[in-house]
């Protein structure tokens, strides 16, 4: 599936008119988790999904209008048995649609969000969704603070703002998940009395770096991709680390394991796959694996290959707690054989993780 936010990018710089639908709140069993995007274009070409039936089809008609006139507003949802019926969905519940015209002034605001979800680090994107009931006029209705103090964009009466923000922002960032933040101010005569802003989490996107261009890589790489992860795939060899065999991979990098972390960003978002052709490669890798923020390392192997590695990394200096974080041998257990079955226990173990 296309990215959303690089598809706003794209429209935005050929100046199209948008509209952006975001899930802000949910309750009950509603489809979707609250933060998933619906982008609507001026042409009524779509990209992405708030649930689908009859929901998306009131949040089509609503984007037309939302486009036209320039004024957003959030749009509320109450699924009863009747509107499942008739939209085809088998979940119900409660949910909050924010739908907000998107425009030009924001364009690098967006094309900072794809860098960061691209190259790695984090954010917080904050949207102004209503000031004392009403849809915000303006363009200091958008703002995206990163975790290093950089500013894109802007918010009316900023400062104090972002002051609330940063204080949520750390919160915000482990969770992983949006909020509607709702502030009333203390001053009488001051320009707000109540204000709403949609904070939402911008990371990288979850990674899977697989080490190792054989022909257990050539099954997990596009099973890892259909389940909406960005693929890496590093060996030392170029006749295997190429794009003819692994097409559906963001990147194939040839480089030599000893010193390949040196041109990666590994963080929390990260997934490393250790399947290279050797005992010796897996050392150099897990050994650099190790000492990474990596959520997941998975290594290939016997009981009896991973003891000796193991005891020769403690050896050269490496915890042993640090190794317990390996998950070895790899993959979920279920009796996988071939090539095809060890990359679907291991992508079912990533899933998990």
């Amino acid at each position: 599936m296309k990215d959303i936010y690089a598809e706003i990018v794209k429209a935005l710089g050929r100046k199209e008119k948008l509209a952006l639908a975001t899930l802000i709140t949910r309750v009950g069993s509603a489809p979707r988790e609250a933060g998933a995007k619906y982008l609507i274009k001026e042409d009524g070409t779509s990209l992405g999904s708030i649930g689908g039936g009859c929901v998306e089809a009131e949040v089509w008609q609503g984007a037309k209008e939302v486009i036209r006139e320039g004024k957003g507003g959030i749009l509320h949802f109450n699924l009863t048995s009747e509107q499942l019926a008739e939209g085809g969905l088998i979940c119900g519940g409660t949910i909050d649609i924010f739908l907000e015209p998107l425009r030009e002034e924001f364009l690098n605001i967006y094309q900072e969000v794809v860098k960061l979800k691209q190259r790695g680090g984090s954010a917080i994107l904050a949207t102004l969704i209503s000031v004392d009931g009403a849809f915000p006029k303006g363009e200091s209705s958008k703002l995206l603070i990163k975790t290093s103090g950089e500013k894109v964009g802007s918010l009316s009466n900023g400062k104090e703002l972002e002051q609330r923000i940063l204080k949520e922002g750390e919160a915000l960032l482990r969770e992983k998940k949006p909020r509607v933040m709702i502030l009333s101010s203390e001053k009488k005569d001051g320009p707000w009395n109540k204000i709403e802003i949609l904070l939402e989490p911008i990371f990288s996107e979850p990674t899977v770096y697989i080490f190792g261009a054989g022909h257990i890589s050539q099954q997990l790489s596009p099973q890892a991709k259909r389940v909406n992860f960005k693929v890496v795939v590093i060996d030392d060899r170029e006749i295997f680390a190429n794009k003819e065999r692994f097409p559906e991979a963001d990147e194939v990098i040839v480089s030599e394991f000893e010193g390949c972390f040196d041109q990666l960003n590994i963080d929390e978002s990260s997934y490393i796959v250790i399947v290279t052709r050797g005992h010796l490669y897996d050392g150099f890798i897990l050994e650099q694996a190790v000492k990474t923020d990596a959520r997941y390392i998975g290594m290939i192997g016997s009981k009896k290959k991973i003891h000796t590695l193991y005891q020769n990394l403690m050896e050269k200096g490496i915890p042993k707690e640090a190794l317990e974080r390996v998950h070895s041998p790899i993959g979920i257990d279920i009796h996988s054989e071939t090539p095809e079955e060890i990359g679907v226990s291991i992508v079912a173990e990533l899933i998990k993780v």
